[in-house]
């Protein structure tokens, strides 16, 4: 999987190595990161990595109204990183 130019999800996005996932991505060239987490609060780090490509979405993945939200708003994903706990 070519990372240059990818859309990619990461749940657990909010600390640990979620967070490193999310920054793995900004180098390697996606063109967009959306990182998830049960709080937006709490991926004010990974935001902060680089505002214009990295967009914070609430997600609970035992919640399915977040799971549908997200697969709504995120549609383009062609890489998903499974991070959550």
């Amino acid at each position: 999987m070519r990372i240059e130019n990818s859309t990619a999800l990461v749940t657990g996005a909010n600390r640990g190595i979620g967070k490193a996932f999310v920054q793995a991505l900004l180098d390697g060239g996606a063109k967009r990161v959306y990182a998830t987490a049960r709080n937006l609060e709490t991926l004010a780090g990974a935001l902060a990595a680089d505002p214009g490509r990295v967009v914070a979405l609430t997600l609970d993945i035992t919640n399915d109204a977040h799971i549908e939200a997200v697969a709504r708003q995120a549609g383009e994903v062609n890489l998903l990183i499974n991070n959550a706990g």
